[in-house]
């Protein structure tokens, strides 16, 4: 029996980390979850920003750190740990779909300091830091075009709807008729235009064109911006 407790003993002390390498592991996934959470407020786009999120991910981190750190090489001790955190229950719901994504870094950042592989750890985490500003700095996946409805009161007239069609090719790539509508007095029809404008600055310009064509009035532009989250 002895000779036992003396074996797991030694097994313990073999496996188990030292104060010294559960304080650098510690300390290097601190360092590099930190510009992980400040790239995240950067390139944060919408409303759905959370500081306790950006605090999260630097947390998030160090738990993961110390987990793996605790893990070592013991299969038992994997399943066990894993098992307990099984019972958590986590009902935060992710509002955004990249916010997953950091998530995802700071539980890899933990994982690769956690496992004591300086190198990967901060070479992977400096590289995808760098794409995240990269794609944020280039606008990757934005479409550069804004959508918008005219509404106006015009005479049905031919020379007056062949000016408004000349107003909004200058101003737009496309546009297309949604509604005309028998309107207030005689001959008079309310236009409902859908377009796809080359620069959303310029739709005080265009009202003001529109409104220059004899007996239009009414007129009002509805921009759509599809950068923005609502």
């Amino acid at each position: 029996m002895p000779e036992l407790w003396r074996s797991l003993q030694d097994s313990w002390l073999t496996t188990w980390p030292t104060t010294r390498e559960l304080a650098a592991s510690l300390l290097l996934a601190f360092v590099l979850a930190t510009p992980v959470a400040w790239c995240y407020i950067k390139t944060h786009r919408g409303m759905s920003y959370s500081r306790v999120f950006a605090q999260s991910l630097v947390l998030l981190a160090l738990i993961v750190a110390l987990v793996m750190q605790a893990i070592g090489d013991s299969l038992a001790r994997a399943f066990g740990l894993f098992g307990a955190l099984a019972l958590i229950r986590f009902r935060t719901p992710i509002k955004d779909v990249r916010d997953a994504t950091w998530l995802f870094l700071a539980v890899g950042v933990g994982i690769t300091t956690g496992i004591g592989n300086t190198a990967l750890a901060v070479v992977g985490t400096g590289l995808a830091l760098l794409v995240a500003l990269y794609l944020d700095q280039i606008g990757f996946g934005s479409r550069q075009s804004h959508d918008g409805v005219l509404r106006l009161w015009l005479p049905a007239d031919r020379e007056r709807e062949s000016r408004l069609r000349e107003v909004l090719g200058h101003y737009c790539r496309s546009f297309a008729l949604l509604q005309l509508r028998e309107g207030r007095a005689d001959g008079e029809f309310e236009f409902a235009w859908q377009l796809r404008l080359h620069d959303a600055d310029a739709v005080p310009a265009l009202v003001t064109d529109v409104r220059a064509i004899p007996g239009a009035q009414d007129v009002s532009v509805l921009v759509q911006d599809e950068h923005q989250e609502i």
